[in-house]
């Protein structure tokens, strides 16, 4: 491997970052601030400790890359070549006539220009191979030999590959000497009907990005084309010379591309380190990167951990692929066991359309400060609970720096640890603002209530009529649910196993008399409720919603989807929900 180890200490935000066994890809995720960029270029730097092969080249490309349009001259592209991997070495962009660059330094706080000069370098290399072509007809012509055209080299083979891999869309074409004093580089964009020639100025900014990302990674098998052309004489051409290690340095790879070409990303990287003697670190923010990470690929950068200052900030998510893939179950996504805020799992679908009320869309309308932590969408309670014991045994906060918390509705008695519960039933429950439903009704042409006071007296009575519901989900809950499965291979054998499972049936339930006093304990809970006046927040928000919108919305043509998207924004503007939330979210975001 071309760099075995590295250790980075003392540099800005990193106090400690190692890593004994660097993988052929590395994928290196965290928080914003934590310091991936300052590891990047401190490896490239090689400030701290890099233990790698010794003719090792480093090829690093920073965070704000850029690749504006030139105009590049002929005139320009004389002398050596200049390759696009010596400047990805090199600290600064310089040394190309006809481009100025106010600010060469490559740093990560500064613009990065190596990409505006790949029209430039991709010019110097058809203009050798141009001059090459033209020394051997000259040599050919004077010795009367014939020349098979299909047997010519093809110096542009690998960017042709390049461009079929990532950008199926776009086919390599040609540089063009058409006008020498605007020399362009020539893709050929087809989609089903038709196509089109456009220069690598008019590319989109994602095409443009794949091209600075990759063409480093292609130089050498441009520069083996060119000698295997120089040495052609109607024979085959030789074997290129063996390529030295490389590391490539990227920081954020992601930019500007669509989740399709992101998806290819790692795919690519992988093809090209089993190739050849390269090595890929990359630091990024994107899900659909991490999630492509293998189990030995995917690091997380955390924040430096106060009661252990000799702990590396450096982890690896996980030390075998079943782990990894278990985690990501958990969790939905890689993503989010590196976005470093505290992991509160809570109920709902994944996945669920935008405009779905489900109750992480609801709880980040209602209360902006949600976005403090990252929820995680784990379907129902039951889930919620196990989700979060599973991803703290499977990251130990004091390894990982990794808070895992759940959030579920006020309606589970037990006291679980690092699972909050929400102020009310349910989340739908803080939707049950009369003043909200009111001003939104009205808005919508819905005249059947004269003022707030009206539509609360409605939810109540529709509440009251929940009653015998919220009796018998009560009492299901007193008395604990058991899976009941017959078995046996014959008549008789499932006869017994009825019989069995009756007795276990007969033995959920107490005896008569304590079976009324249940009944009567639940009765009167639900009965206090109403005469409190709680209903509102003590009953299912869901069904009295439901049944709210199905009375008197829905004959209107209104959706019940957009109504709870549009409630849930007037009652985070309009009431004070923060005091009811507070308290929830202290706990939640506690060390």
């Amino acid at each position: 491997m071309a760099l075995q180890r590295f250790k980075i200490e003392n540099q800005k935000s990193i106090r400690l970052a190692e890593c004994a066994h660097v993988p052929r890809i590395m994928v290196i995720a965290g928080p914003n601030g934590v310091g991936k960029s300052t590891l990047l270029y401190a490896i490239n730097q090689g400030r701290g400790e890099r233990i790698s092969d010794p003719d090792t080249r480093f090829l690093y490309q920073g965070p704000h890359r850029v690749m504006r349009s030139t105009q590049v001259q002929r005139r320009w592209l004389g002398g050596p070549a200049r390759w696009l991997r010596d400047i990805l070495s090199s600290g600064d962009v310089s040394g190309f006539e006809g481009l100025n660059f106010f600010n060469p330094a490559r740093t990560p706080s500064n613009v990065d220009e190596a990409g505006s000069t790949i029209k430039h370098i991709l010019g110097k290399i058809e203009n050798r191979r141009q001059a090459i072509l033209a020394g051997t007809l000259d040599r050919l012509r004077e010795s009367n030999g014939a020349i098979d055209a299909g047997s010519i080299p093809d110096v542009y083979t690998s960017l042709r590959t390049l461009t079929e891999f990532i950008l199926p869309h776009l086919k390599f074409a040609r540089i063009d000497f058409t006008n020498e004093d605007d020399i362009r580089c020539v893709w050929e964009r087809r989609d089903a009907a038709s196509s089109h020639e456009v220069d690598i100025d008019d590319l989109s900014s994602g095409e443009k990005a794949v091209i600075v990302l990759f063409l480093p990674l292609l130089e050498e098998q441009l520069e083996a084309g060119l000698r295997s052309l120089e040495a052609f004489k109607g024979t085959a051409a030789p074997e290129p010379e063996a390529s030295a290690d490389r590391v490539i340095l990227i920081d954020e790879p992601e930019q500007h591309l669509h989740p399709d070409l992101q998806a290819k990303i790692l795919t690519y990287m992988r093809r090209v380190s089993d190739e050849s003697r390269t090595q890929f670190i990359i630091t990024t923010h994107s899900p659909t990167i991490l999630d492509q990470a293998f189990d030995t690929e995917l690091f997380v950068l955390a924040e430096p951990d106060p009661g252990n200052p000799t702990a590396s900030q450096l982890k690896l998510i996980a030390n075998n692929a079943e782990r990894l893939e278990a985690l990501k179950q958990l969790a939905g996504s890689a993503y989010f066991l590196t976005t470093g805020r505290v992991i509160v799992c809570i109920e709902g679908e994944r996945d669920a359309d935008p405009e779905t009320p489900t109750d992480a869309r609801l709880l980040e309308i209602l209360y902006p400060r949600a976005s403090a932590v990252t929820l995680v969408p784990t379907t129902g309670k039951g889930n919620v609970i196990l989700t979060v014991q599973r991803l703290r045994e499977h990251l130990p906060e004091n390894t990982f720096r990794i808070r895992v918390r759940g959030l579920i509705d006020a309606d589970q008695s037990d006291e679980i640890e690092g699972v909050e519960q929400l102020p009310v039933c349910m989340i739908e429950n803080l939707l049950l603002s009369p003043i909200s439903l009111h001003t939104y009704l009205a808005e919508q042409g819905v005249e059947t209530f004269a003022n707030p006071e009206a539509v609360e007296r409605e939810l109540r009575r529709i509440a009251s009529t929940l009653r015998e519901k919220e009796i018998i989900l009560r009492l299901r809950r007193k008395i604990k649910p058991v899976m009941i499965r017959l078995s046996g291979a014959t008549v008789n054998a499932l006869k017994a196993s009825r019989d069995e499972k009756r007795a276990v049936v007969e033995a959920m339930l107490p005896a008569d008399p304590e079976l009324g006093d249940l009944v009567d304990e639940v009765t009167g809970v639900v009965d206090r409720i109403i005469a409190s006046g709680t209903e509102l927040d003590q009953f299912r928000g869901k069904d009295i919603l439901r049944l709210f919108y199905q009375q008197h919305a829905a004959p209107a043509g209104i959706a019940y989807n957009p109504m709870c998207i549009d409630v849930a924004r007037r009652v985070a503007r309009d009431e004070n929900i923060t005091t009811r939330l507070d308290p929830v979210f202290e706990r939640l975001l506690a060390a």
